[in-house]
């Protein structure tokens, strides 16, 4: 799995590379969200960042923190941590309105009392920016984390696998 994404990677890259990509600037900023599992709200606390290429498309990454606890079917979840690579796209609908999505692809990790354990991920978005002004906008989205777990992993992949919500305030040029 770890190398068909890193493959994956590369041949994003060089696609953008080769086509002569004109970067526009970038973003970044502060990120918020809660996630809808069966054992409770879990809410999360991020941040992430990219650059701008042909004024559309975006190349950068995230990063989430879980800030609760979760009684979960194999004790408690005490922390769940997550980020990685994050390839997106953006249409400008109206002055200052965007609506687009990104891929954010990684991984991360979780602890259940005192086991740690890790998973990959694919976590697709759903987007909708507003632009406040040319250097801040806010935008809100929903998503579905699909994770990948090792077989004798103590949370199931449907403890992981969740749709959520987020809310974030970039600053930069879009």
């Amino acid at each position: 799995m770890k190398k068909l994404f890193l493959f994956a990677v590369l041949i994003c890259f060089s696609v953008m590379v080769s086509e002569n990509a004109k970067a526009q600037g970038g973003f970044g900023g502060v990120h918020a969200g809660s996630e809808f599992t069966n054992s409770g709200n879990l809410l999360l606390i991020g941040g992430g960042g990219a650059w701008v290429i042909n004024s559309n498309f975006y190349l950068g990454g995230a990063g989430y923190g879980g800030s609760n606890t979760l009684a979960t079917s194999n004790g408690e979840l005490s922390s769940i941590g997550y980020g990685g690579m994050m390839f997106g796209y953006f249409n400008e609908v109206r002055e200052s309105v965007r609506i687009g999505g990104d891929v954010l692809a990684g991984s991360g990790g979780y602890a259940i009392d005192d086991l740690e354990e890790g998973f990959f991920f694919i976590e697709p978005n759903l987007k909708f920016w507003y632009s406040v002004n040319s250097y801040m906008h806010i935008s809100a989205g929903v998503y579905y984390r699909l994770a990948y777990l090792d077989a004798d992993a103590a949370l199931n992949q449907q403890e992981l696998n969740n749709f959520g919500v987020k809310l974030s305030l970039n600053f930069g040029s879009l």
